[in-house]
């Protein structure tokens, strides 16, 4: 009885983690059970057994798993995940759930998210429209293989408008996370070489699409740099205004294996891994999270600074990058 009481306790400690500070967790967990507020009250103290019936709806709202309530075991962790097709998942639900995770990352004044990545970042891209239309069409056409796409050339204005303004809510919350990345030197490879690749095969429509997106992307490297060197996010064309302290960037080249992302709200973790690149995994599981944040830490005292007062490395790390691009460019 007391083991079962620990998992109840522990079950609502979890649910409490995730819901905001303006919230009532008793006027949560009643309107879910569809109880009153007396017995919600004590389901939440231990006083009362909670079915399983009732811990089914609540692992379902909060997205969590039987992982996370008998002991969060190393060697097994369970993940959420919604695989990318053409017809169950679109990309359009893909970006809502992107918006999703930029709400509940944000959901308290010190929530942090950490990005281990060994490329672009997706909640940077999104600025950009043609080169967030490119990577969508990329992965559509020549990872996912969706036949709609096979016989079909990249324009960088194939962008949909309902994408850009999902696109615009996405940003609207992400510069206001604070966030730590990790960057290396080779965080271009991939989109290069697909750019040149694609530039090759004769896959764009036009030559010019593919220098357009070269010049984009130095775009966003000067915009990134600029938020480096301030220190905090802000979104790209609007006055350089934000939360200081909110942007933290780092060069570190002995990485990247996996792309990583680690959220740390309050008490609680989430931590996020990639499928075919594309597809985001996450899990509650509190001993993976732990796991991961400890690297996380550790890969920090092991790596440069370029945001901040970090102007020397930061201006030859990202001139580096410019050099990249400025290579592709002459080959296409």
């Amino acid at each position: 009885m007391e083991k079962n009481t620990d998992i109840q306790q522990q079950l609502f400690q979890m649910i409490r983690d995730q819901v905001p500070d303006h919230v009532s967790l008793v006027d949560e967990v009643a309107d879910i059970l569809e109880i009153s507020n007396d017995s919600a009250y004590r389901r939440i103290r231990g006083e009362k057994p909670i079915s399983l019936h009732e811990v089914q709806k609540l692992a379902k709202t909060f997205n969590l798993s039987v992982d996370d309530l008998t002991g969060s075991r190393f060697d097994t962790v369970s993940f959420k995940a919604a695989f990318l097709d053409e017809s169950n998942y679109s990309f359009d639900d893909w970006l809502k759930n992107l918006l999703q995770f930029t709400i509940e990352a944000g959901s308290t004044e010190e929530s942090e998210v950490i990005f281990i990545l060994n490329e672009l970042n997706i909640f940077h891209i999104i600025q950009f429209p043609e080169i967030c239309a490119f990577k969508l069409f990329f992965w559509q056409k020549s990872n996912l293989d969706f036949p709609e796409f096979r016989d079909v050339q990249f324009s960088a204005d194939v962008l949909q408008d309902c994408t850009i303004e999902i696109s615009k809510e996405i940003t609207e919350k992400f510069v206001k996370l604070n966030t730590i990345e990790f960057t290396t030197e080779e965080c271009l490879n991939s989109f290069l070489k697909q750019v040149l690749y694609y530039s090759e095969a004769g896959y764009f429509v036009s030559r010019d699409d593919a220098l357009l997106l070269c010049e984009k992307l130095h775009e966003l490297l000067n915009h990134q740099q600029k938020q480096a060197e301030l220190g905090f996010k802000f979104i790209r064309g609007q006055a350089a205004v934000g939360k200081e302290g909110n942007f933290r960037l780092y060069h570190n080249d002995i990485i990247l294996a996996d792309n990583t992302i680690i959220v740390k709200t309050g008490e609680a973790g989430t931590t996020f891994i990639t499928s075919n690149a594309i597809n985001l995994m996450q899990t509650h599981n509190k001993v993976f999270f732990d796991y991961n944040h400890r690297w996380g830490m550790n890969l920090l005292s092991k790596s440069v600074p370029i945001s901040g007062s970090s102007e020397k490395e930061r201006n030859r790390f990202f001139l580096l990058l410019h050099e990249q691009i400025n290579e592709v460019e002459k080959k296409i």
